[in-house]
Order: structure tokens, then C-alpha cells, then sequence
């Protein structure tokens, strides 16, 4: 099994994984220590919750246009109520902290509202929920093999379209779907 820490990677899910919730999913691990795993699906868009209507939900005045038009993300199926904001900079907000040396993740309404206005963040994502794994339960799924590892990048965080980022993924490791056998390592 891994003892390799895998904050700041990308899970990758495996065609036969068999939870529904995870099909095709890319998740982008924000910690990963002795106590378990938590990550933040970033190709599943939320078409009907745009960015901008949900800060006026929470009464933040939104005056950047772009705002409006941004969407968000199921995150993944645990406390689909909690938003997360995953984004470029350092963890200069209350409730923030760094995953990597670019990308921080901040649950506090001071970067929404700066968000609101078009200031203080380079990219970003709002992630409503998270995925999470307890003690050694995502390392028994990597040797199960649901989930392929990926290193994390900034354009395939932040830049890909979301349809595309599962499979950019796999092609950054030399994995064809297309080919993958579901009895590899089965012999």
C-alpha cells in the first residue's frame, strides 16, 4: 500500500470504480495525512448554481460580472451544504490553508466577498461538499485499484473544461481508458 502523501494530487477514477458518485470523477486531494484524506471533485459543474446567485443567497453584494456567469462544483457527496474555495494565492484569509506553494483552500465568507468583487484572487473554484476518506481507507483504495494517481497542475485545476479533465488526466500518466483492462493484476 502507499505511504506517499498524496496532498496535491489528482485521484483518478477508475472506469470499473463501482460508486456511482465517483464515475469518472477527478478529485484534487487538499490533505492527506495519517487520519485519513480529503479532496474536492473538480469536473463536476453544478450547472444550475452559479457562483454569483449563491454569494447574494448568503446577502454579499456581487459586482463583477464574471461572477454571475461562474459556476460551481459538486465537490463531492459529504456536506453538500459547506462550500469550499479552492483558488491560487496564499492562505491569507481567516480560514485558509495552503496545499501546495499556488493553491490554497479557504471555507471563510471574507474571500467570497472579495470574490464578489473582483479582488485579492488570481483563479478560483467554489466547491459545494467534499469527499473524504478516513484512516488508511483511501490507501486500500488505491490497491484495489479504483483510483489512479496524477500530479497536480494549474491548468488542469483551473484552466481545462471540466468535461475534459478526467481524461487529460489519464493521458498525463500514458493511460488510455479506451484500453485499460479492469483484470489488470489479476491473474
Amino acid at each position: 500500500m502507499s505511504k506517499t502523501n498524496l496532498t496535491h494530487h489528482f485521484l483518478i477514477a477508475a472506469p470499473e470504480l463501482s460508486d456511482p458518485r465517483f464515475e469518472q470523477a477527478l478529485i484534487y486531494i487538499c490533505r492527506h495525512d495519517k487520519h485519513g484524506a480529503l479532496g474536492l471533485m473538480v469536473n463536476r459543474p453544478l450547472e444550475q448554481a452559479r457562483v454569483g446567485k449563491l454569494l447574494e443567497d448568503l446577502d454579499i453584494e456581487v459586482t463583477n460580472p464574471q461572477v454571475m456567469e461562474d459556476v460551481a462544483l459538486e465537490g463531492g457527496p459529504m456536506y453538500p451544504e459547506v462550500g469550499f474555495v479552492l483558488h491560487t494565492g496564499q492562505p491569507e484569509w481567516a480560514s485558509s490553508f495552503a496545499i501546495s506553494e499556488n493553491v490554497c483552500i479557504t471555507t471563510s465568507q471574507d474571500i467570497l466577498k472579495r470574490i464578489a468583487a473582483g479582488q485579492g484572487v488570481g483563479h478560483y473554484q467554489l466547491c459545494l461538499g467534499h469527499a473524504s476518506w478516513g484512516k488508511k481507507q483511501l490507501d486500500q483504495e488505491l490497491g484495489n485499484g479504483d483510483w489512479l494517481v496524477c500530479p497536480a497542475d494549474l491548468t488542469l485545476l483551473f484552466d481545462t473544461p471540466f468535461e475534459e479533465r478526467w481524461q487529460i488526466a489519464a493521458d498525463k500518466i500514458g493511460v488510455n481508458f479506451d484500453y485499460l483492462s479492469s483484470d489488470i493484476g489479476h491473474a
